[in-house]
């Protein structure tokens, strides 16, 4: 993959990040504030077909606060989303692939894990927290994560099973379910 960065013509105070492919051909480009950071991440895809792919994902915050995401599957064919964390963007840009059967195999589609509001503002939503259906699973893994010093936080992009992630709908579905305490 190939990253440009240079000054748009348009815009004096912005840049615009270029991506490609080795076969050529501009995949997409992204406006940036000066003082913004681009984090790029490759994250792993499960086709409809069973076949693992690797996808890129870009995440800039915007001027007013809210995150972009804009997910790539190195075809040519890109998503983007805004939303007032990364979590929330991610789940929004991954709706239109993940409703054709493409499973991002991250934690950030986990079935039970989202930001609590605090990781979310201090975070923007890259931490986020695994949410137990009982109480009883909640004390065996925080007992487990005691032991390991590992901590009950994850990165969203982090690895994660297929047996584990979901749909965004079925992930906003859960997190409801879990709010109410109907699980």
């Amino acid at each position: 993959m190939t990253v440009i960065i240079g000054m748009d013509p348009h815009k004096r105070s912005a840049i615009r990040v270029h991506w490609g492919s080795t076969a050529g051909g501009e995949v997409g480009a992204m406006d940036v504030a000066d003082n913004s950071e681009v984090s790029v991440e490759e994250i792993p895809v499960l086709t409809p077909d069973g076949e693992m792919q690797r996808w890129t994902v870009w995440v800039r915050q915007n001027d007013d606060a809210d995150y972009c995401v804009r997910l790539t599957d190195g075809q040519g064919t890109h998503w983007d989303a805004d939303g007032g964390d990364v979590f929330d963007a991610f789940a929004a840009v991954r709706s239109e692939p993940g409703a054709r059967g493409f499973r991002f195999l991250v934690v950030g589609a986990r079935l039970d894990c989202w930001p609590s509001g605090m990781s979310s503002s201090m975070s923007g939503g890259v931490l986020v927290y695994r949410h137990y259906r009982s109480a009883l699973q909640r004390l065996v893994h925080d007992l487990v994560d005691v032991v390991s010093r590992r901590g009950t936080r994850r990165y969203i992009f982090d690895a994660a099973p297929v047996s584990r992630v979901a749909t965004a709908a079925e992930q906003a579905t859960f997190r409801e379910q879990w709010r109410m305490r109907i699980l």
